[in-house]
C-alpha cells in the first residue's frame, strides 16, 4: 500500500502530477486505487474540471470529495487550496458507496450502509463522507451502531472555512452534493487498520442539565435559555461573533464513558443554541477549555500506539475548532504522523468514529481523528517512536499553557467541592425522607409517594392497594426487654417488610408512627394485597427475632376504587387494622 499526496496548482501542472501517479500505479503490484480530495475553495467548475481530469486519466469512479476547512498535506495545513490523495493498493478490495437524498431518510439509508457492510467478505473498516451538520446523524448512527461489531467506522463532515455561510458539500466527478452520504469500505484478509481520537480539552467549573434539546439544538439548560451559559459565565454576548467567540469554549458532555465536545455555529433569537452535533435531555455538559499541554499528552500516546502499528498511510480528520484553537501552531500535533507514513487528510465540521467497546457509532467534535493503515504484516523492527514538539510554545502559548495549568488545578478542587456538597445534599435528602432508626422511607414521605401513586391509578383505571401493620404487644418488648432491644427489634422487621416489598413492582414502605408502618401495593387487587399480608404475617411468626424470640403483627388491607378519594382509603385501611387487633391480633383483616 502506498499514499501519495499532491497539491493543485494549475490544469497543466495536475495533468504531469496524474501522470506521475499513473506510471507508480501501473509500474507497482497494485490493484486498486482511492482519490480523496480535499477543496479548501468552493468552486464547482474548479472542483468537477479536478474530478473529471482524474476520472479520465484513470477510468475509475473511486473519487470521494469533501469542501475542507483546512487541508493537510503531509501534517502541515494547506489552508485554502486543493489536495488530492491518491491511496494504491496491492491486495484490499475497496468500494466506493452512494447514498442520495439523505436528508429525512437517515433511518432508511442507514439500515442500507449496514446491510451492505455485513455483506462484504473480510471487511475492516467503512469510511463515511458526510455533507455538514444538517443530516440527522443520531438516527443514521443508531441503525450503523448494528452492523458487525469488528467493522470500524470513521469518518468526517464536510464544511469550509466561513461559519456563516452553508458549504457543506461532498462532491465527485459528477457534482456537488449537499445530500450525498459517500461510504467507502475497506476489506481484505491482508489490510490493517488503526483508528482513535485525542481530544485534550478539560472541563471548567460544575456541570449543568440539558433541560430541553432537539437534537442538534440545545434550548434549555438548568430550565433556563441555553445561550445564558456563555452570557452569564464567559460574558459572551449574542452577538454576530457569538460562534467565532464561543469557539475556545465549547461544551463536553459524556455518554457511555465517551467525551462528546460540541461548539456552537449560530444563536437563535430565543437563545437556542444550534450545535455541531446533538444533543438528549437528561445530559450533564460542562463549559469546556483547551489545555494545550493535555492536548499534546493525548496526542503522544496516539503516536505512540501509531508508530507501533508501522502504517504505510495515514489519514487525519481534524475539527475546524482545533486549527482555529492552535492558531499558527496548528501544525505540532500533525507533523510528528508524516514522520510516521505520508500523512493527508482535512479540518472537518465533526468527526465520526465507532467505540469497538460498546459497538456505538458516535459523532465528536474537536478531536484529532488518526487513520493509520497498511497491507501486510509490519516489519520485524523495533518502529522508532515519535511525539509532538512542542517546544515552540513560547511566549503567549507559553503563558496560555501556565494558566490553563492553574485553572485545571482549580477546576479539580472546585469539582471536589461540589462532589462533597452533592454527597452532603444526598445525605440531607436521605435524612428528610428517610426514618431516622429504620432507614425506610418517614411518615411524609411515604405519604407523598401513596398520594403520587393514587392520582396514577385513578388516570390509568389501576387498582391500589394499602397495607398497614402494627407490631402485637411491642409496649411490652421495651417494657421487658428495654428500648435498645425495642430498636432492634423495629429494624428487624422493617427489614422483613422491605424484602417482602421489593418484590411488588413499584412497591413502597414507610413508618407511619411508633411501631405502626405502611406498605403501598400498586396495581394490586384486594385479593392480592391480602395474600400479601397473610405470607408477611407467617414470615414474622415465624421469624426469631435476637433476645424477643417470637413476634406477631396485625395487618389491615384496603384497596381504592376508580371514583375513590385518598382519604376514604387510608380511613379503611386504619379500620381494618383496628379490627384487627381488638378481634385477637396476629391477623390480616380486608376494609
Amino acid at each position: 500500500m502506498k499514499q501519495i499526496t499532491v497539491e493543485y496548482k494549475d490544469c497543466s501542472n495536475l495533468d504531469e502530477q496524474l501522470n506521475e501517479i499513473k506510471k507508480e500505479f501501473t509500474e507497482g503490484s497494485y490493484k486498486k486505487i482511492l482519490f480523496h480530495v480535499y477543496s479548501g475553495i468552493l468552486d464547482e467548475k474548479l472542483v468537477l474540471d479536478i474530478t473529471k481530469k482524474i476520472n479520465s486519466a484513470f477510468d475509475t469512479d473511486m473519487i470521494v470529495g469533501s469542501i475542507s476547512a483546512g487541508e493537510i498535506k503531509e501534517g502541515r495545513l494547506m489552508d485554502r487550496g486543493v489536495l488530492i490523495s491518491a491511496m494504491l493498493f496491492e491486495s484490499a478490495d475497496i468500494q466506493v458507496l452512494r447514498f442520495e437524498k439523505s436528508i429525512g431518510n437517515e433511518r432508511e439509508i442507514g439500515k442500507n450502509i449496514c446491510e451492505l457492510i455485513d455483506g462484504i467478505e473480510d471487511i475492516k473498516a467503512a469510511e463515511l463522507m458526510l455533507p455538514g451538520t444538517n443530516l440527522n446523524t443520531r438516527v443514521l448512527f443508531e441503525e450503523l451502531s448494528k452492523c458487525n461489531p469488528d467493522v470500524q467506522i470513521f469518518g468526517g463532515y464536510a464544511g469550509g472555512h466561513a461559519m456563516e455561510t452553508n458549504e457543506h458539500y461532498v462532491f465527485d466527478h459528477n457534482g456537488l452534493y449537499d445530500q450525498m452520504v459517500f461510504v467507502v469500505t475497506y476489506a481484505g484478509a491482508d489490510f490493517h487498520i488503526s483508528i482513535d481520537k485525542s481530544v485534550g480539552w478539560q472541563t471548567l467549573g460544575m456541570p449543568f442539565k440539558v433541560t430541553k434539546a432537539d437534537d442538534n439544538r440545545l434550548i434549555e439548560v438548568n430550565h433556563r435559555p441555553a445561550v445564558e451559559l456563555y452570557e452569564k459565565y464567559m460574558q459572551i454576548e449574542a452577538d454576530d461573533n457569538f460562534a467565532e467567540e464561543t469557539f475556545e469554549f465549547p461544551l463536553m458532555a459524556e455518554v457511555d464513558g465517551e467525551e462528546l465536545l460540541r461548539h456552537t455555529i449560530l444563536v437563535e433569537e430565543d437563545g437556542t443554541l444550534l450545535l455541531a452535533g446533538y444533543v438528549t435531555e437528561g445530559m450533564d455538559i460542562y463549559l469546556c477549555y483547551g489545555a494545550p499541554a493535555d492536548i499534546v499528552k493525548k496526542v503522544d500516546v496516539r503516536l505512540k500506539t501509531v508508530c507501533e502499528f508501522q502504517p504505510e498511510a495515514v489519514l487525519l480528520y481534524s475539527c475546524s475548532v482545533r486549527k482555529s484553537f492552535w492558531e499558527d501552531f496548528v501544525d505540532i500535533e500533525m507533523m510528528p504522523f508524516q514522520k510516521v507514513a505520508e500523512t493527508a487528510g482535512f479540518h472537518t465540521w465533526g468527526e465520526v468514529s465507532r467505540d469497538l467497546a460498546t459497538g456505538s457509532v458516535l459523532e465528536y467534535n474537536i478531536t484529532l481523528l488518526s487513520i493509520a493503515m497498511r497491507e501486510g504484516e509490519p516489519a520485524q523492527i523495533k518502529p522508532e517512536i515519535v511525539c509532538v514538539d512542542d517546544s515552540v510554545l513560547k511566549g503567549q502559548a507559553s503563558l496560555i499553557k501556565r494558566l490553563t495549568k492553574l485553572v485545571s488545578a482549580t477546576t479539580t478542587e472546585l469539582q471536589k467541592a461540589y462532589n462533597d456538597l452533592s454527597d452532603m445534599n444526598d445525605m440531607l435528602v436521605k435524612m428528610a425522607e428517610h426514618d431516622g432508626l429504620t432507614g425506610i422511607y418517614n411518615r411524609r414521605k411515604i405519604e407523598q409517594i401513596i398520594n403520587a401513586e393514587f392520582e396514577k391509578s385513578q388516570k390509568n383505571n389501576d387498582t391500589t392497594s394499602l397495607v398497614m401493620l402494627d407490631i402485637d404487644h411491642f409496649k411490652q418488648v421495651n417494657d421487658v426487654y428495654g428500648h435498645e432491644v425495642g430498636d432492634v427489634t423495629l429494624k428487624l422487621v422493617s427489614n422483613l417488610m422491605s424484602d417482602a416489598i421489593a418484590r411488588i413492582d413499584g412497591g413502597a414502605v414507610g413508618r407511619w408512627g411508633g411501631e405502626e408502618f405502611m406498605m403501598l401495593l400498586p396495581k394490586t387487587s384486594l385479593k392480592d394485597a391480602e395474600a400479601f399480608a397473610e405470607n408477611l404475617r407467617k414470615c414474622v411468626e415465624f421469624y426469631s427475632f435476637e433476645a424477643v424470640g417470637h413476634l406477631t403483627v396485625s395487618m389491615g388491607v384496603a384497596s381504592a376504587d376508580n371514583d375513590d378519594e385518598i382519604k376514604n382509603i387510608y380511613t379503611r385501611v386504619d379500620d381494618a387494622l383496628y379490627k384487627a387487633k381488638n378481634s385477637g391480633r396476629n391477623r390480616v383483616v380486608t376494609a
